[in-house]
């Protein structure tokens, strides 16, 4: 749904007159009705989309640490309890281990909660990327006379001269601050153990 979602964007745009690069498309590919595109390789192998995977695995790694840690700390704590067990009545140790199990509940949905954030700031991340090129898809497509472009994936078989991903990647990264203005940020992690955390 969201490949279609990306692609109906792209079909939308106003595609204004040339600018007197079609001479050069139709050089390297040739004019088409219609264009293919590999999503993924575009967003993987282009340097904009190589800066987002890196920021998102970035902060995958610092919320893994951070998970070690608070799993230390508590695992800790856990056996602190149990050596001090014996020596308390159970009307001592029974509102120790309440408060225990009730934080180890809290630490874990702020976690997962967390997880969730940068799951869907990952997702935004793509979106919002797939937005930026959108222009330099417009650009390929009018040089080429296009009236559609679709996902190469999705089509059993077609001629190469037709994909563009080659084409996109380079001139998206012929500019090497291409999305960097408001390029999206992955949320930055909290400290491990701080107030409102949640993986």
């Amino acid at each position: 749904m969201r490949r279609r979602a990306i692609f109906a964007a792209l079909l939308s745009l106003t595609l204004l007159s040339g600018t007197g690069s079609e001479a050069i498309f139709a050089q390297t590919l040739g004019p088409s009705p219609v264009l293919t595109l590999d999503q993924e390789q575009l967003f993987s192998g282009s340097a904009f989309g190589q800066r987002l995977v890196a920021e998102f695995e970035a902060a995958s790694r610092a919320l893994a640490l951070e998970n070690r840690e608070i799993e230390t700390r508590l695992a800790a704590e856990e056996q602190d309890l149990t050596k001090r067990r014996p020596s308390m009545s159970a009307e001592e140790f029974r509102p120790l281990s309440d408060d225990f199990d009730a934080r180890v509940v809290r630490i874990r949905k702020e976690q997962d909660a967390k997880l969730a954030a940068l799951s869907a700031s990952n997702d935004q991340n793509r979106q919002k990327f797939f937005r930026a090129v959108a222009p330099v898809l417009a650009d390929l497509m009018r040089e080429a006379g296009a009236l559609a472009l679709i996902d190469s994936r999705t089509v059993l078989l077609s001629a190469d001269k037709i994909d563009i991903t080659g084409l996109a990647i380079a001139r998206i990264d012929a500019d090497p601050g291409f999305g960097r203005s408001d390029q999206p940020q992955p949320p930055p992690a909290d400290p491990p153990g701080a107030p409102g955390t949640a993986p």
